[in-house]
């Protein structure tokens, strides 16, 4: 007989980048039919834009996404568009069921399936097979929430999430093949994780206050700062300088900023553009 463990290190695996709250629900999904001796795989889990693109142009031959043909003749597998999939946001997966063994794939929807449904939806997920006008039985899925709170964390989504990534991203941090895509899953996490390591303040991968005001700190302000400037962001600049603090980028100020440069092996020029800040704040 298949090991309980085995079927849920299969399952993580093809589950990919979902949110943490839906992969501890997977997880407790797989282990709870095991245990009534229904023996769950999940298939997948996120999806990339381009991978919905290819399921999508299924059964449709002339499907074309930003300029390429992904269409293909066969069966129609999904009504959704890339981008309007639940599983792009990485809140939603796929199961079958396995043989005893597990070496066999059961795809007939048996009362079996739809305890794993009932299992499913009392975990807090909407089960495929209740739709109404196309039954899609291996998909369970949970509701996407928007947040708009000062405290980001894993499984959040919305604009404040696509903003600290972008911030993070600016910042040369990696997130991964998803990018910018305003969903906090595991990569934005470590993102953050090691921005706080690098900025000396608390590591726990949650961007709270602290660590979304040492981001603002630090990301480039849009436009270069040179002589003539007055701002408190010239302010910033001149305290890292270690220069008197007046907030007007002039003479001694551009003389510091071309010293900095030198010392650090970047282009001379006086003037803060994009390189020198990440160097000043880095």
């Amino acid at each position: 007989m298949i090991e309980l463990v085995e079927l849920i290190e299969r399952s993580m695996k093809n589950m990919g980048n979902v949110e943490k709250v839906v992969e501890e629900k997977a997880t407790q999904l797989v282990s709870i039919a095991y245990r009534e001796g229904i023996y769950v795989q999940i298939s997948s889990g996120y999806r990339s834009l381009a991978e919905q693109a290819r399921l999508y142009g299924k059964g449709r031959p002339f499907f074309v996404w930003k300029g390429k043909n992904y269409g293909k003749k066969g069966k129609i597998v999904t009504y959704a568009k890339p981008g309007e999939s639940i599983h792009n946001k990485g809140r939603a997966i796929d199961f079958f069921l396995v043989s005893k063994d597990g070496r066999t794939a059961l795809w007939k929807v048996d009362e079996r399936w739809h305890r794993v449904g009932a299992i499913g939806k009392s975990l807090g997920f909407s089960w495929g097979g209740d739709w109404k006008t196309f039954k899609d039985y291996p998909h369970l899925e949970l509701a996407s929430q928007k947040s708009t709170s000062t405290v980001l964390k894993r499984g959040d989504q919305g604009k404040v999430v696509k903003q600290l990534q972008q911030q993070l991203n600016q910042l040369g941090y990696s997130l991964g093949k998803y990018g910018v895509d305003g969903s906090f899953g595991r990569i934005t996490e470590l993102a953050v994780s090691q921005f706080q390591k690098d900025a000396k303040i608390t590591v726990d991968g949650i961007a709270g206050p602290i660590t979304r005001k040492k981001l603002k700190e630090f990301v480039y302000p849009g436009k270069p700062l040179k002589t003539g400037a007055k701002s408190e962001t010239v302010k910033r600049v001149q305290k890292v300088l270690d220069i008197k603090v007046d907030g007007q980028f002039g003479p001694k100020t551009e003389a510091a900023v071309r010293r900095f440069q030198d010392n650090s092996g970047i282009e001379v020029d006086g003037i803060v553009g994009p390189i020198t800040w990440r160097y000043l704040f880095s």
